[in-house]
């Protein structure tokens, strides 16, 4: 029910000084002495007649004299109407649709005075519970799942239930995009049983997730009468360290190889912090580690190694100390760890002579030095047996002066490349410029970064890199200038570059020329790279092969480029999909998810849509292998699927399944916390009203840790200054009346 509070409860005592006019009355009384006089017989007559009008409208005098002293004491105490209750002054009668709207993203978990923000969303939406009418229709939705309200249309009969209910609830690491969740809302209200509607959002009103999309929106609700009201539970932070990002530096990790990733920490605290201390953790098994120094307001790339033994899926996470948004101190990574890399190298001239063969010296580097030359698998092939790509799938595929590529071969190449396989083309007298531009660069292949036009016959020294770092060939930075200096090369081919910028395209390496020509270029295909050089691999056309840099450019730059493991990272509110061998049956699969003791079953889905979207995005290295001829896999097959999609919960989450008669198969995926959730810069409230257009939200500020929440609401002292004013204007003007000559 509504209810009334006051900001200066103490002024209540004047209430008191409404006694003042019967005091003055009483006071003021004449006492006098009873006379018979005869002639006043008459005019005692006339008096008994007014007697009982003349008290009326003294006692109406004083009443009205009474109520503008108590008026204005309670103007003084200055009334609030609560907030949850104003509808119920205006219209009590009206039936209602109400429809509370939870946030509950990463944000909310923002801690102040050891009590987070959620946790005073939770204790506000008990009071909103509690003011709906008994008679009233109730829907409560979380900002992070709107299509699937926790209770819907329902009549509270039990308040404390459905705040039971509430306190279960704990934010999520996903991004709320408040123009969807509000377009949910929309879908629900249609559906509403009352036509008189109101939206009550609980939130902390960051920035992050408030698009300018509302309008239409908005137009909508005002057509429909719809009463947005917005609980402000925004509250500052003194002490946010946040880890934006823990990506890998390493497209594979090898087994008995140290892997590197880079954690992104950044200071949103007022005062830098040095000396804080971390911990790595590898396969669950921690290890302290002291942060750089953090500036205040600034990120700080940290670097992190590790080395598993042993081939298989592993997990590593980085945690950060406590501070007052939690939630977005620990990242976790999935790190699929091989035994070795299968490198395909095709050689277009081969040669019984030591070293004359195209690929001699390119084997050789990826054989020879370091401590992962082991873990390259290396099978050369001539160019006649190239059909063996058809059957096989290769992490590295190398063309070294192909002369020519058949359509199937190109469209096999496209499929592969797509799918993750790195590709590396070296030129040489033998290659065809046409058949190369036709069919890796025509229309529906498009491998090849630019096109060759001609061979260069003219000496150069000198081998320049782009500064385009990260790039395939970072290792080359190591070296002083003087070792790329000294690389010659006698011929080379002309490229025609993209006249526009092409995404996915760009120049790694150029020759030291007058025109500064094209030697190294890449290009992005799918999940696959393409490094096309512009030399022989050989030392037909340059002596860099015989140079130790060659060495580490060809390893290096062949790690950097080779077939990535499988997309086992995802960010919180993506749906996990794990594609599964066709031919395997799969039963009892269920799957962990964080905070929760026991495995949840899954449903195998065998739809077409699944089998799209997993190829490109959530394969976990199970590859289809098509049939020799087939140039793609068609998005019409069904791949059977393992799915899980409430993935608003940051951890690890493993899937278990059975592969009759003693088989069994799991997977590992990590969910991070989405990046956006961290910003918690606020919205104004300007801002966010111009944002609804004509429907001009009710906006209430609760955001103050200290801020008795059953007490906001909105003063009422106009409305009752303009009463009081009133009321002195028809005091004045009855009591001239009241003391006119009778």
């Amino acid at each position: 029910m509504p209810t009334i509070n006051f900001l200066n409860p103490a002024f209540l005592w004047g209430l008191g000084l409404g006694s003042i006019p019967i005091i003055i009355h009483l006071l003021f009384r004449r006492q006098f002495k009873r006379i018979d006089w005869a002639p006043m017989r008459y005019l005692k007559l006339t008096i008994q007649r007014n007697r009982r009008r003349v008290q009326l409208e003294q006692l109406l005098l004083l009443l009205m004299r009474i109520a503008i002293i108590s008026l204005l004491a309670f103007l003084v105490a200055r009334p609030v109407i609560h907030s949850l209750g104003i509808a119920g002054w205006f219209g009590a009668g009206s039936r209602t649709s109400h429809v509370l709207v939870l946030d509950d993203s990463l944000s909310m978990d923002l801690a102040v005075d050891n009590r987070t923000v959620f946790d005073r969303a939770v204790e506000l939406a008990t009071h909103v519970i509690r003011d709906v009418g008994p008679q009233d229709r109730f829907t409560l939705v979380l900002a992070s799942q709107p299509k699937q309200p926790l209770v819907h249309e329902v009549e509270v009969l039990d308040a404390d239930q459905l705040a039971q209910l509430i306190r279960k609830q704990r934010p999520s690491a996903a991004f709320v995009s408040w123009g969807a969740t509000m377009e949910a809302v929309d879908e629900l209200l249609t559906s509403a049983t009352y036509r008189t509607k109101e939206v009550t959002l609980l939130t902390d009103l960051r920035r992050a997730g408030w698009e300018n999309n509302l309008k239409p929106l908005a137009d909508r609700w005002v057509g429909d009468d719809v009463h947005l009201r917005i609980f402000d539970l925004g509250a500052n932070s003194t002490h946010q360290l946040t880890l934006e990002e823990l990506k890998a530096q390493d497209p594979c990790v090898l087994a008995g190889v140290p892997a590197h990733w880079e954690a992104v920490v950044r200071n949103s605290s007022d005062e830098s912090l040095n000396h804080v201390a971390a911990v790595l953790l590898v396969d669950g098994k921690p290890n302290q580690l002291v942060l750089p120094p953090l500036p205040s307001g600034q990120s700080v790339h940290v670097p992190l190694t590790a080395t598993f033994q042993e081939p298989g899926l592993h997990h590593l996470s980085l945690q950060l100390p406590a501070d007052d948004l939690a939630a977005d101190n620990q990242r976790w990574t999935v790190v699929d760890v091989r035994e070795r890399l299968h490198v395909m190298l095709i050689d277009g001239q081969p040669s019984s002579e030591p070293l004359a063969s195209e690929t001699d010296f390119l084997g050789l580097a990826l054989s020879l030095g370091g401590d992962d030359s082991a873990s390259f698998q290396v099978e050369i092939l001539t160019d006649a047996d190239m059909a063996a790509v058809v059957h096989d799938q290769p992490d590295l595929l190398v063309l070294a002066n192909v002369a020519a590529i058949t359509p199937p071969q190109a469209a096999r190449l496209r499929s592969l490349v797509e799918a993750g396989m790195g590709l590396m083309i070296f030129v040489g007298d033998q290659v065809d410029p046409d058949n190369y531009n036709q069919l890796l660069q025509g229309e529906g292949v498009e491998l090849l970064p630019a096109q060759l036009e001609s061979i260069v016959e003219q000496p150069v020294t000198g081998l320049v890199l782009e500064s385009n770092s990260p790039s395939p060939l970072d290792a080359l930075r190591q070296l002083k200038a003087s070792v790329l200096e000294q690389v010659k090369t006698n011929k080379y081919y002309q490229l025609r570059l993209p006249g526009e910028a092409v995404p996915g395209v760009r120049v790694l390496a150029r020759w030291n020329d007058a025109d500064s020509s094209p030697a190294v270029v890449e290009k992005v295909v799918g999940r696959g790279r393409v490094l096309l050089w512009t030399t022989t691999a050989n030392k037909s056309w340059t002596d860099w092969p015989t140079q130790p840099s060659y060495v580490l450019a060809m390893r290096e730059g062949g790690k950097a480029v080779v077939r990535p493991t499988g997309a086992h990272d995802l960010t919180a509110g993506e749906a996990i999909r794990r594609p599964l061998p066709p031919d395997v049956q799969v039963t009892s699969p269920t799957i962990e998810i964080p905070d929760s003791d026991q495995p949840l079953p899954l449903a195998v889905d065998s739809s077409s849509s699944a089998t799209v979207e997993t190829s490109s995005k959530l394969s976990s290295g199970a590859s289809l292998k098509p049939d020799e001829g087939e140039t793609q896999t068609p998005a019409h097959s069904d791949v059977p699927t393992l799915a899980y999609s409430d993935t608003r919960r940051a951890g690890l989450y493993r899937l278990n399944w059975q592969t009759p008669p003693s088989g069994a198969g799991n997977d590992l995926f990590a969910v991070n916390p989405d990046a956006r959730e961290s910003d918690l810069t606020p919205i104004t409230a300007d801002e966010l009203k111009n944002l609804w257009g004509e429907l001009q939200p009710e906006i209430i500020a609760a955001g103050a840790p200290d801020a008795d929440l059953t007490t906001r609401g909105e003063e009422i002292w106009r409305p009752l200054a303009m009463c009081l004013l009133g009321l002195m204007a028809v005091e004045a003007c009855f009591a001239t009346w009241v003391g006119r000559q009778r």
